[in-house]
């Protein structure tokens, strides 16, 4: 007799599927790595093929999970239906937003929890990922509004915007007068790692990585207990523990990058897309001080 496909095991599948990762996909189910593991492990088991490769640019699926996707999304789709009616109640619109680490440790999901507040049959699904993955669900159409690196997607944003990169530390950190600066580093995969690399071979002043981490979480927790400094997006500082190195400090501007919001077409759910694209760029702007400027949503079309 074969065991039926248990629904959480797919959910863990394609959340770690999308996010590539096994601790962001643990971040955004709020479980454990070794769970997520135990799971995965089990669902493998149940089908009898392997479904993950790891390797040193993150998680993906091998042949047979590629296959198992689509309809794991299908199979989740259909249970949410399933509830929905028989709980008498109207099925919600889903909204799946693709985030980078960094926006999503800012406020910007929470603004978005109180729009479900108030709108209790739209749902908002939130990916964390990295941009270049989130260019491909985008096409995919497996995400509606995504805010990413403008240099790592292949579409055209609907709203877009200068970044500041800026250095951090601890509140009572002081920069050593000697010897090296301790850099907590980002590893191989961060596009934005290099100028601010940049920025510190500006200063002639020397400098060694003393920890690599992938995980944005780690990196903050590591610069707030005084370890070294590192670098990430002022919108996400803000709100922080953190303290910004500047000029004052000896430290040299990190080139800002350029962010972007990019909208899927889903003439079917447009009237919601755009109150969710308004908030977010409500939420942007106010947070940034930018000159107010007219919202317009333009969606994208994966055929363009």
């Amino acid at each position: 007799m074969h065991n039926d496909i248990d629904n959480d095991l797919l959910r863990t599948f394609l959340t770690i599927v999308e996010t590539g990762s096994f601790s962001r996909a643990a971040d955004v189910l709020h479980k454990t790595q070794a769970a997520l593991s135990l799971q995965i492990k089990r669902l493998e088991s149940d089908l009898g093929v392997k479904l993950l490769e790891r390797s040193t640019k993150g998680v993906y699926p091998t042949e047979a999970g590629s296959n198992l996707k689509p309809y794991a999304i299908e199979s989740l789709k259909l249970s949410d239906t399933i509830k929905s009616v028989i709980e008498g109640k109207k099925i919600s619109t889903v909204i799946r937003v693709g985030l980078l680490e960094d926006i999503a440790l800012g406020a910007l999901p929470h603004v978005m929890q109180r729009f479900i507040k108030s709108n209790p049959n739209v749902k908002i699904e939130i990916i964390v990922s990295d941009s270049q993955s989130m260019s491909k669900m985008l096409k995919d159409r497996q995400l509606d509004i995504v805010i990413a690196d403008r240099n790592h997607v292949e579409a055209k944003p609907s709203f877009c915007w200068q970044e500041k990169l800026v250095w951090i530390c601890a509140q009572d950190y002081q920069v050593p007068e000697q010897g090296s600066i301790p850099v907590i580093a980002f590893g191989k995969n961060c596009p934005w790692q290099e100028q601010a690399f940049n920025a510190l071979n500006s200063m002639n002043t020397p400098w060694e990585i003393i920890l690599n981490s992938s995980n944005l979480s780690a990196i903050n927790s590591a610069v707030e207990a005084g370890i070294g400094i590192s670098f990430g997006l002022h919108y996400s500082v803000m709100r922080s523990n953190l303290r910004v190195l500047g000029a004052t400090d000896g430290f040299a501007d990190i080139e800002p990058v350029e962010l972007g919001i990019y909208v899927t077409d889903r003439s079917n759910i447009s009237d919601q897309l755009g109150k969710i694209f308004e908030i977010v760029c409500s939420e942007l702007i106010d947070s940034r001080n930018f000159k107010p400027v007219p919202i317009r949503l333009c969606t994208h079309n994966p055929s363009d």
